[in-house]
């Protein structure tokens, strides 16, 4: 026995896809997920692997309501110090991965002409120089590029230095995240309102009255909301993305042109609102499960960085001396973050091994002089036993 779909069967699905294309997003491999259920603790996300390639992947968001719930914080693709800038960063997430645009390049500032971006492209000199997580990220990175160009040689340091504690200012990422809550909850309210109405209230009224009786006030209703949401969404974005002018006359036809989208106007908001501060600034805000595993994967990553590369001297020296101001910041952000107390200490040695990767923390019983095999570069250390650390297992509850 055959079943037929019904016209309005039909409409609904494609409304329906059309809302879950809107719950996906891109992750590059360098960016850092935080979601949340409503009620329910923040979580570090995982793209599904599948669904993208060696730069990211996609991340199916809750399609329930509300939206909203979700933020990214990316790595720095570059390496800033007084002397110069390098394309390079040291740093890397869990993937253990570096992005292949990340060439090494450097440019002393004494060479530096003009910093501007195209895209999410940094470029400077009229060159392509790196590629950034996000357009937002570039116009940063050639704004303060451009500053310390500006500045006196005596001047620089102390200005990348402000720039670096910057990211990891968690009282400031708390008052932009509590101010901007405000304007995005009603924004939540609509959003959800439409959701609502969209896929229980008009199936409702169709089933009762008929889709040629009801197609028009429903799309009526449709248009109403979006442009609602969008109106709201517009005045938001201005206030939190002033330079992103492309991006928000973007989504605000998307969502007038294709109501639908409109549900999703919170997560264009949220996304990207704390991208300007460091991931472990975020992971303090966004209690969660990983949390305390990721801050000091985090940590360790900066004490103990994968090898690479670059064999440019100057290239090297402004790579170093930039992970050891980020290091320098994340202790101290460590520090003062009461639930963070202890994550650092070192390994407790287990059976009879010997030594331990500071990485990684695997145990072996080999002696030091090796590396470890899952962290190139990184060599083996012996245990003390004056001083036992403590296991990531155990500091991470």
């Amino acid at each position: 026995m055959l079943t037929i779909i019904s016209d309005g069967q039909t409409l609904l699905l494609i409304l329906v896809l059309l809302y879950l294309t809107e719950c996906l997003i891109w992750v590059k491999k360098q960016s850092v997920v935080f979601v949340s259920l409503p009620g329910r603790r923040w979580r570090l996300a995982t793209p599904i692997s599948w669904l993208g390639n060696a730069n990211g992947a996609m991340l199916i968001l809750n399609p329930l309501p509300p939206p909203g719930r979700v933020f990214l914080s990316h790595l720095l693709p570059i390496s800033i110090s007084p002397s110069g800038v390098c394309a390079f960063n040291s740093q890397t997430l869990p993937s253990g991965a570096r992005p292949a645009t990340q060439t090494g390049e450097f440019l002393p500032f004494s060479t530096i002409q003009k910093s501007e971006t195209d895209g999410a492209y940094l470029v400077l000199n009229g060159q392509k120089f790196a590629k950034c997580a996000t357009p937002k990220q570039a116009k940063a990175l050639a704004s303060i590029i451009e500053k310390v160009m500006g500045a006196k040689v005596s001047k620089r340091e102390a200005i990348v230095k402000s720039w670096i504690s910057e990211q990891f200012d968690a009282k400031k990422a708390m008052t932009v995240w509590s101010v901007a809550e405000k304007q995005i909850d009603s924004i939540r309210f609509w959003c959800s309102l439409f959701l609502v109405f969209l896929f229980v209230g008009a199936p409702i009224l169709v089933s009762f009255f008929g889709l040629e009786q009801m197609i028009l006030p429903v799309a009526g209703a449709m248009v109403l909301f979006a442009v609602q949401i969008a109106i709201k969404f517009f005045l938001a974005h201005r206030e939190f993305y002033r330079a992103e002018t492309h991006e928000r006359l973007e989504n605000l036809l998307k969502m007038i042109l294709c109501p639908p989208i409109s549900m999703r106007a919170a997560d264009v908001l949220t996304k990207n609102l704390l991208a300007d501060f460091s991931p472990i600034t975020v992971a303090s805000l966004l209690p969660g499960p990983r949390e305390e595993q990721f801050v000091r994967g985090f940590v360790l990553d900066l004490q103990h960085p994968l090898k690479h590369e670059i064999s440019d001297a100057k290239a090297e020296d402004t790579i170093n001396w930039m992970a050891a101001q980020q290091l320098q910041a994340s202790l101290t952000l460590v520090e003062r973050v009461q639930r963070f107390k202890g994550l650092l200490g070192p390994t407790e040695r287990e059976g009879e091994s010997v030594s331990y990767c500071p990485r990684c923390g695997v145990q072996f019983l080999t002696g030091t002089g090796d590396e470890c095999p899952d962290c190139p570069g990184v060599g083996l250390v012996a245990f003390s036993e004056s001083a036992k650390e403590v296991t990531l297992s155990q500091t991470s509850g």
